[in-house]
């Protein structure tokens, strides 16, 4: 018996396993029509923490927020551009933003 279900036309075979690295893991593409055909796999969960840590202090800041817990609010350091393709919000008053 396989340990991976299988179906005619959605699975090819075994899934494949990959070494955990968030920046493969972020840009791999998963269909949602088929069983998850990767999965990655760290060599403790302290590596797989280390290696995310690491990723997300490499990723580009256009800004920085912080989170004020006693009012429960966040701050963000400067003004902070929508990028092409993200769809602006319209508030009660008519103003976009």
């Amino acid at each position: 018996s396989d340990d991976h279900p299988s179906s005619d036309d959605n699975v090819t075979g075994p899934p494949e396993i990959k070494p955990w690295d968030p920046a493969v893991a972020a840009v791999q593409e998963f269909p949602i029509t088929t069983y998850q055909p990767v999965y990655f796999l760290a060599e403790s969960l302290q590596d797989a923490k280390q290696k995310m840590r690491q990723y997300c202090e490499d990723l580009p800041r256009p800004f920085f927020a912080t989170y004020n817990a006693q009012n429960d609010t966040v701050h963000i350091d400067r003004p902070v551009k929508r990028t092409v393709g993200v769809p602006s919000r319209q508030d009660n008053t008519g103003v976009t933003g």
